[in-house]
């Protein structure tokens, strides 16, 4: 376990040797024309409701919070253990450095302790943090059953432990879990299935890249295969899976096998954004570069950035407002600690960026982290703050 200050801005390292994702997952379509910008399409294939909410999404998106006001000064002087599936996890590192600082902001301490992507490493944060007796445990990536006998012995001990980034937030948890915020898997899945039905004129033959053991990309999977069963049922889908830890061996690998069993393919949908560093380079190697187009999910900096590039085989992006996340994230453990309800049904606003729109953003590391790509600058921090102050 190491004890450290999560830096809010803190390098979004690409991760090579290690996959880096958090939950989020899969399926699509595909076509063979069409331009960058959704919607633009005017095939009377595509659904008016599928335009509208393409427009809906593509736009600022309202921070909107169920949880009623309370007083958290209670919680001042605590301690808080934050236990990421990873450390090397972008995704995870954004949304810890944010749910840190959000927590600093009422004076209550975080100490992280990494998981490495093991279900005994994390059975041993969370018992340590229990031994220490920690005010609250927030665990974010793996799924509560890696650690059940670790959560039962927390329960136990009446500390509250949080879950986040693992399965959906309306799925059902163990009676240990005093709270969970995830992605809208659902809807970023049916998200994407949007934008390829748009700019395929409905009319798409797409590769899905799926992380299969990652539970919540079963939600993601669920809402990309309902919309394109609705909306396109004459597009063609093709599902790969690759799980988490054979990210960077057989990414690139099943990419070039099923490019090269179907030259049809345009698009390619693989479910996290780290994953594009391993598809990508397939699609090049393949010749593909000028035919094929890649569509993914989470909205991590360097991925942003990468979209805003001309060339860039990315060429949209269902991002999710990691800054918001990590706030709910501490909203949830300031009320557990504080002997509040948690709010049901938690997830940050979601987006849809294309490089038409992504050009009008601020692309570095402090809008990265302060919702400036979706409900305006300070806007997340400046509700919950006055949420706290009842």
């Amino acid at each position: 376990m190491r004890t450290s200050r999560l830096v809010r801005r803190r390098s979004l390292t690409l991760i090579t040797a290690i996959s880096a994702a958090a939950a989020l997952a899969l399926v699509g379509c595909s076509s063979g024309a069409g331009g960058d910008a959704p919607g633009d399409g005017t095939n009377a294939e595509v659904a008016q409701e599928v335009l509208d909410r393409i427009d809906q999404y593509s736009a600022a998106q309202p921070f909107e919070y169920d949880g009623p006001a309370f007083d958290a000064s209670s919680a001042v002087g605590s301690t808080v253990w934050w236990v990421p599936m990873t450390s090397q996890n972008p995704f995870l590192v954004t949304v810890g450095g944010n749910f840190e600082r959000a927590l600093e902001s009422q004076e209550v301490a975080v100490k992280e302790c990494d998981g490495k992507a093991n279900p005994v490493d994390i059975g041993t944060c969370v018992d340590q943090a229990t031994a220490q007796q920690a005010n609250a445990i927030q665990v974010d990536g793996p799924e509560p059953d890696m650690y059940l006998n670790s959560l039962q012995a927390a329960a136990a001990a009446d500390i509250p432990v949080l879950v986040g980034a693992a399965g959906a937030a309306e799925d059902p948890m163990p009676a240990e879990v005093s709270g969970i915020s995830s992605q809208p898997f659902a809807l970023s899945g049916q998200l994407a299935a949007d934008w390829i039905i748009s700019d395929s004129d409905a009319s798409a033959n797409v590769l899905i890249i799926t992380t299969p053991d990652v539970v919540g990309s079963i939600s993601q999977q669920e809402g990309f295969e309902a919309e394109m069963q609705e909306f396109c049922p004459q597009c063609k889908v093709t599902v790969q899976g690759v799980t988490l830890a054979n990210w960077a061996t057989d990414l690139g690998q099943t990419v070039s096998g099923a490019l090269s069993r179907d030259p049809n393919i345009d698009y390619v949908f693989p479910v996290f954004d780290p994953m594009t560093q391993f598809t990508n380079p397939a699609i090049q190697q393949a010749g593909r570069a000028g035919s094929v187009k890649v569509i993914t999910v989470n909205g991590n900096l360097p991925f942003m950035q990468e979209l805003a590039q001309p060339d860039s085989l990315i060429h949209a992006m269902i991002g999710l407002d990691l800054n918001a996340q990590g706030w709910q994230e501490a909203d949830l453990a300031l009320r557990a600690m504080a002997g509040e309800p948690t709010v049901a049904g938690v997830h940050p606003p979601a987006r849809i960026f294309t490089k038409e729109n992504v050009a009008e953003l601020t692309l570095d590391e402090a809008s990265a982290n302060d919702s400036s790509w979706y409900s305006g600058a300070g806007t997340v921090d400046k509700f919950f703050t006055e949420l706290w102050q009842k």
